[in-house]
């Protein structure tokens, strides 16, 4: 079992072994897990530039963390793996 003094704290711009996409893959926003999900980026394609264990959102380390897509804009959001999928 994980510890906690194991889990990074804030943004993890490095790939993390276990983490289910990896830094720097192009993404598309493809479905909405709840109603926090702003729908401004549904269809919108970014890059992964980091991962997020510890903003309280019941992240769980390595395989579930927040990840954070940067847009062609430069706005940088963060979505679950589930509304994303890889560009292709």
């Amino acid at each position: 079992m994980e510890t906690t003094k194991n889990i990074p704290e804030g943004h993890v711009r490095e790939d993390i072994e276990g983490a289910p996409y990896a830094i720097g893959q192009a993404v598309t926003i493809v479905f909405a897990t709840d109603e926090t999900f702003d729908q401004r980026f549904m269809g919108r394609t970014g890059v992964i530039v980091h991962y997020d264990y510890s903003c309280g959102c019941g992240q769980s380390f390595p395989r579930n963390p927040m990840i954070g897509v940067q847009f062609e804009s430069g706005e940088i959001e963060e979505f679950w793996k589930e509304e994303m999928t890889i560009l292709e």
